[in-house]
C-alpha cells in the first residue's frame, strides 16, 4: 500500500515573540500561510507478518542526494515516531519514503517539516489508525515547531493558522487573503538557533497587532493586514546577514510588491502582489539579477 503527499510550503504572515519560557524557547505568536509551492512525498507500507524480525524498518529516498536519508531527516523522525507509538498495532514491516524535492532547503519555508508532517498524515492512512487533526499535530509537536501547521494544512482545507507558544498551538483560521507571491532566496541558510539567541539581545522596534491583523485577514481588510506584516525577527537576520536586507530593499524599490517581510528566521524575502502576471514578471526580474526566485499563490 502506498499514498502520495502534496508537502506544501509555507511564510510567516507575521511573527511576535512575546517572552522566553522557562525552558528557554521563545513564546511566540505568528501567523503561518500555506503557499502553493509543494514537495512530493510518497509513503509505502509493505506489512510483512511472517517476518521473524518484528521490527518495523524504515527507508529514505531523495532526488537531491545532499540531503540526509537517516534519523537527521524530519521524514526518518516523523516515522520512527509512529513507529513507536503503534508498531504494536501494525506488526511488522517496512515504510519507504521518496521525498521529491521541489522547495528550497534552508529556506525557511517549512521544507522538511512539511515533509516529516506528510509522513504522519499517510502512516495513518496507510495503518488506517483513524487519528484526527488535533492527535497527528500533538505527535508532529515533539518534532519541530513548524510541523503542527504543516498537519493542518494537509490534512484539512485550512490554510493558515494562528500559532501560539512555541509554534505549536495552532488555531485554524478562514481568511478573504488570496494573494500572489515573489519568493527570493539568498545562496545561503541561516541557523533558526542562532537568530533566536541572538533576538534577545535586539531592540524590538516595531511589533504587529496580532490580533488586529487575525481579524484583518478574516474580514478582507488589506490595509491593515500589510501593517500588521511585522516579523520581530528581522531585527537579528537583516543586520547580521546584510545580503537578505539587499534582497528586501530590492523586492520593495524594483518590483511592485504591496508589502515585503521576510518568512520565519530567514532567509527567504517574500513579496505580496494582487495578482499572478505582477508577481511572475517581478520572479523573471530577480532571476535575471542572479537570484534564486520562485512566484506563488496563497492556499
Amino acid at each position: 500500500m502506498e499514498t502520495k503527499i502534496r508537502s506544501y510550503g509555507k511564510v510567516n504572515l507575521s511573527l511576535d515573540i512575546s517572552g522566553v519560557r522557562e525552558d528557554g524557547y521563545h513564546e511566540l505568536d505568528t501567523v503561518m500561510q500555506k503557499i502553493s509551492l509543494y514537495d512530493e512525498v510518497n509513503v509505502k507500507w509493505t506489512h510483512k507478518p511472517k517476518s521473524n524480525n518484528k521490527a518495523i524498518d524504515i527507508k529514505i529516498k531523495c532526488n537531491k542526494p545532499y540531503l540526509p536519508t537517516d534519523n537527521r531527516n524530519l521524514a526518518y523522525k516523523a516515522a520512527d515516531a509512529m513507529i513507536d507509538l503503534f508498531a504494536d498495532q501494525v506488526g511488522p514491516g517496512l515504510v519507504e519514503i521518496y521525498i521529491e524535492k521541489h522547495l528550497p532547503v534552508s529556506a525557511g519555508l517549512a521544507g522538511g517539516s512539511g515533509n516529516g508532517a506528510a509522513v504522519l498524515v499517510a502512516l495513518n492512512r496507510l495503518w488506517k489508525l483513524g487519528l484526527d487533526t488535533e492527535k497527528l499535530c500533538e505527535i508532529g509537536a515533539k518534532l519541530g515547531a513548524d510541523v503542527p501547521f504543516c498537519v493542518l494544512s494537509q490534512n484539512t482545507d485550512f490554510g493558515c493558522a494562528l500559532c501560539q507558544g512555541t509554534g505549536t498551538e495552532v488555531t485554524p483560521m478562514r481568511t478573504k487573503f488570496k494573494k500572489a507571491l515573489l519568493l527570493v532566496k539568498p545562496s545561503f541558510g541561516v541557523s533558526t538557533k542562532e537568530v533566536y539567541r541572538g533576538i534577545d539581545d535586539c531592540t524590538i522596534v516595531e511589533r504587529p497587532n496580532t490580533n488586529l491583523l487575525v481579524d484583518a485577514l478574516s474580514k478582507g481588510n488589506k490595509q491593515i493586514v500589510y501593517d500588521n506584516m511585522i516579523n520581530v525577527l528581522e531585527e537579528y537576520t537583516l543586520k547580521h546577514y546584510p545580503e537578505v536586507k539587499n534582497i528586501k530593499d530590492k523586492i520593495s524599490a524594483e518590483t511592485f510588491a504591496a508589502k515585503v517581510l521576510m518568512t520565519g528566521s530567514g532567509p527567504t524575502v517574500f513579496g505580496i502582489f494582487d495578482r499572478v502576471g505582477p508577481a511572475k514578471k517581478a520572479c523573471a526580474y530577480m532571476r535575471k539579477k542572479g537570484y534564486v526566485a520562485y512566484w506563488a499563490v496563497t492556499l
